[in-house]
């Protein structure tokens, strides 16, 4: 079968649309190509999925393209519930680009999305929604990655995430000032200086397995404010973590709780204190943290692309 991806050339673009295809390509031996942005090419391939399509001016097109094509819309983000400190995505995803998303989805054949809870929220505008849980390579288990001196806790992360760090920021300040020989990471956006919250800076890596290598935690933390946009998301930034050996710990909301595995593979907070509380004891505990990041790469290694294509293969030609 011929199926063609369009992507946004994003992290998002990545998990949901390169690495998939990729893996469907070569285990299932079907012609796939791929364009970030619009090709013509794209109406020699009766399969045609299509990342977050949202400008108005696409529409038409997507539409001609009904007949003769299956149509797949792919999303892994609510845009409908934007945060308003998301100040770039909110002003972007005004009344014209949200009736274009909503066209879009109710033009496509079928919806593709990452978490339930983002698929029911879907079905209001395609009621054949199929959900494809985030994914990774799985050679991602056998990276090793770099050792510091200092233990280090770390987060990655983009400009989506004022408000994770408006909850999490006071309690990672104090545990920095009361450890002072921890080490605190940061790869992305660099939320951390706004609240005076001293870290250790890597930019964001354009190269997924750049990413991947410069992460260097002995803990990780996940953070997520108890706002309706956040409660689509995947699980995905603990699954890296986990497929490096690194507990996780972070908000006791949707997207962790289906994953997380509280007090074997990582900590679910409920409320603010337990930061703190949590991080103190992976500190203070070597073994534990090394217990904790082998049972959560044993857990990682079942959310591999390799275990689940054909879950894509499925959803893709309409099996």
């Amino acid at each position: 079968m011929k199926i063609f991806g369009f992507h946004d050339d994003s992290a998002c673009g990545y998990y949901r649309i390169t690495m998939p295809l990729d893996a469907v390509a070569y285990y299932g031996k079907h012609d796939i190509q791929t364009a970030c942005g619009w090709s013509e090419l794209a109406r020699q391939y009766p399969i045609i999925i299509g990342q977050r399509i949202s400008r108005d001016g696409a529409i038409p097109v997507w539409r001609r393209l009904r007949p003769n094509h299956r149509l797949i819309y792919e999303t892994d983000d609510d845009v409908f519930s934007i945060d308003v400190m998301n100040v770039y995505a909110k002003q972007e995803h005004g009344p014209v680009m949200l009736d274009a998303v909503e066209q879009a989805m109710m033009t496509a054949h079928v919806v593709t999305v990452s978490t339930e809870y983002l698929g029911e929220k879907m079905r209001k505008h395609n009621s054949n929604v199929t959900v494809l849980p985030n994914v990774i390579d799985a050679r991602l288990l056998g990276l090793q990655r770099p050792k510091r001196k200092k233990l280090t806790v770390g987060w990655s992360g983009g400009f989506s995430h004022y408000t994770d760090w408006e909850v999490v920021s006071p309690s990672i300040r104090k545990f920095l000032q009361k450890n002072k020989d921890v080490d605190f990471h940061v790869i992305g956006t660099n939320f951390a200086k706004i609240f005076k919250v001293p870290v250790r800076e890597t930019a964001w890596l354009g190269n997924i397995w750049d990413y991947y290598r410069a992460i260097d935690f002995d803990i990780g933390v996940a953070p997520l404010a108890p706002i309706e946009f956040n409660r689509s998301k995947s699980h995905i930034k603990a699954l890296e973590y986990a497929a490096l050996g690194i507990p996780t710990i972070a908000t006791d909301i949707e997207p962790y709780q289906n994953f997380i595995v509280h007090g074997e593979t990582g900590f679910l907070v409920k409320r603010e204190h337990e930061w703190g509380r949590y991080l103190r004891i992976l500190k203070e505990d070597e073994a534990l943290r090394k217990e904790m990041g082998a049972k959560a790469k044993d857990l990682a290694a079942d959310w591999t692309i390799q275990r689940r294509w054909k879950d894509w293969e499925q959803a893709w030609l309409g099996e």
